[in-house]
């Protein structure tokens, strides 16, 4: 393997003639350089600009993670880095009018080797008010994978209804090098998200109401896995939505639950809903049309199926891959989600949850700059409703 040392020379002074013949054959490296500039130019002129952004460069292959700061126009130069692959992402907020808005932007598998200047467009886009607060998908040990969860959260200062809230998973069902060049027949596919599942939450417009702090509970299972398999740390029994299939046995319906409606199913199979160990790509929405099983879009050269759902639709987005080497493989636009979580390995019975970004009246605010990479932790263990969170009046959990 070929060494690598920045300044090695300045080694040389306290090196013995042994450790000298040690460094024969290791190649000096020098710091590179990069110029960004950062643009908006796909950002609507209402829209408040921010007055500086902050961009990483991440290279994961050698652990390296450096943070700058540009100026009010967008400019910066980073020092330091080593030759190698990088993602380069951009974020920044601001608040204005009762709102926060989120910019990102990113960079994907770029190779740096020289000192060089990179522009990177980015998008913005105005916080939702519910949010993916923890999603257990990982599985706990002895391959089960039946106490899948996902908690939804009321990020705001209003009273939200659930009725009709959609949780649906990108297609490919996990991070892949397979690019896939959807056909859309507005020919924009870049102003979509391509769904292979969706499960949609029923009620007639007011019967689910969460308040602010509040969450509810999504479970493939709304039962006691900790009874089912002493492994699984969770026991969704008392989950207000279960994703249960109708037309088999298998497993039990909770009547406490309510069931969830399986809108979209190109890529649900057998007796469960169960999403990939590995990590999807997942989204919740209020749709903007009627849901249609009997048409559907491809990608160009396969035959891979999937809805095509507007980017404008979606409240929130998070992208989870299998470890840190599948970062670069996004599914989701960069709009939704700049970034991706993992646990790193499968079957543990971990989970991935957002930060506490601050409390108010009470209540907690999580981190939402639409970046999993910042705003999720790793928690070494799954727990319902983390944090001391609250669960709605009507809800089996309040009983």
């Amino acid at each position: 393997m070929k060494k690598y040392i920045i300044l090695a020379l300045s080694l040389l002074t306290v090196l013995g003639c042994a450790q000298f013949e040690e460094l024969k054959g290791v190649s000096e490296v020098k710091p590179l350089t990069t110029g960004i500039t950062v643009t908006t130019n796909t950002v609507d002129a209402s829209v408040p600009r921010p007055d500086s952004y902050t961009v990483r460069f991440i290279n994961y292959d050698e652990k390296l993670d450096i943070s700058a700061q540009t100026d009010a126009a967008g400019k910066v130069s980073v020092s330091n880095l080593i030759p190698g692959r990088y993602n380069v992402t951009v974020s920044a907020e601001v608040a204005h009018s009762g709102f926060t808005y989120y910019y990102s932007g990113t960079l994907t598998n770029k190779i740096i080797t020289i000192d060089t200047s990179l522009s990177i467009d980015v998008a913005a886009s105005k916080a939702g008010a519910l949010v993916f607060k923890e999603i257990y998908f990982n599985g706990s040990t002895g391959y089960y994978f039946k106490d899948q969860f996902y908690e939804i959260y009321n990020n705001s200062d209003d009273v939200q209804y659930v009725d009709g809230l959609c949780i649906g998973t990108l297609m490919p069902a996990t991070a892949s090098t397979t690019i896939y060049n959807w056909i859309v027949e507005d020919g924009h596919p870049e102003n979509y998200v391509y769904l292979g599942a969706v499960w949609q939450i029923p009620g007639g417009g007011t019967d689910y109401p969460v308040k602010p702090g509040e969450s509810i509970i999504i479970a493939q299972g709304a039962q006691n896995h900790m009874l089912i398999k002493e492994t699984s740390p969770v026991d969704l029994s008392k989950a207000e939505f279960e994703t249960f299939m109708v037309n088999q046995t298998v497993n039990p319906d909770n009547p406490e639950s309510v069931n969830m409606t399986l809108k979209i199913d190109f890529n649900v199979f057998g007796t469960q809903w169960l999403s990939s160990v590995f990590g999807c790509a997942y989204v919740i929405f209020f749709p903007d049309r009627e849901f249609d099983n009997a048409t559907w879009v491809q990608p160009d050269g396969y035959t891979t199926k999937a809805k095509e759902f507007p980017i404008d639709c979606i409240i929130d987005a998070v992208e989870l891959v299998n470890n840190a080497t599948k970062i670069n493989q996004k599914r989701m636009p960069t709009i939704l989600d700049a970034g991706a979580t993992f646990t790193g390995a499968t079957y543990t019975g971990q989970s991935v949850s957002r930060k506490i970004r601050s409390t108010k009246d009470g209540r907690n605010l999580y981190m939402d700059t639409n970046n999993s990479s910042d705003d999720f932790q790793v928690n070494e263990v799954a727990v319902v409703r983390r944090d001391g969170v609250g669960a709605p009046s009507w809800s089996p959990a309040a009983k």
